[in-house]
């Protein structure tokens, strides 16, 4: 047991030796590029959270929440992943979502809650992976509209919005 003031060696060796290893500082410095990550790697994360007051009528689609994400590579993949808190106020009301990549919605992804009782407010998750096939920025939204009934659809609390890129 060393005591103050002593060196300690055994702690920290001046030097290590590899029989079989050749390590080259070139090599070194770029081995966790996006390139070199193995498929089903997240390569990166962004998320967006908004109180804000969706509320519409309308049988068309309105933009709820929306974020930008810029792929590393064709090849990537964009995992979406949303919780939307909607309500409906009379019976018989269904709200519908559906994901949108640059303004055109996703074939066949959308959720859709009633109002039975004449009234329903509801945590309604959306989630998709999506593969844009590009390395230029790519804008997903949620977007909402009536789908069914007579009367006004809305968004309360924080609705958010997270964008995985995963490699391919």
């Amino acid at each position: 047991m060393p005591y103050v003031g002593q060196t300690i060696t055994e702690v920290f060796p001046t030097s290590i030796s590899v029989d079989t290893a050749t390590i080259a500082t070139a090599n070194i410095a770029n081995q966790l590029t996006d390139a070199n990550m193995s498929a089903g790697s997240v390569l990166q994360a962004v998320t967006v959270a908004e109180s804000n007051s969706f509320s519409t009528t309308s049988g068309n689609y309105n933009l709820i929440i929306s974020k930008a994400i810029t792929p590393s590579s064709t090849s990537s993949k964009i995992l979406i992943m949303s919780v939307i808190h909607g309500s409906a106020q009379v019976s018989n009301l269904t709200i519908r979502l559906a994901i949108h990549r640059d303004g055109t919605a996703l074939t066949g992804q959308f959720n859709s809650y009633a109002a039975s009782a004449g009234f329903i407010a509801q945590a309604i998750p959306c989630i998709e992976l999506d593969s844009p096939a590009t390395t230029s920025e790519v804008t997903y939204s949620i977007r909402g509209k009536v789908a069914a009934g007579s009367g006004t659809v809305s968004s309360g609390a924080v609705c958010t919005l997270t964008l995985l890129e995963i490699a391919g």
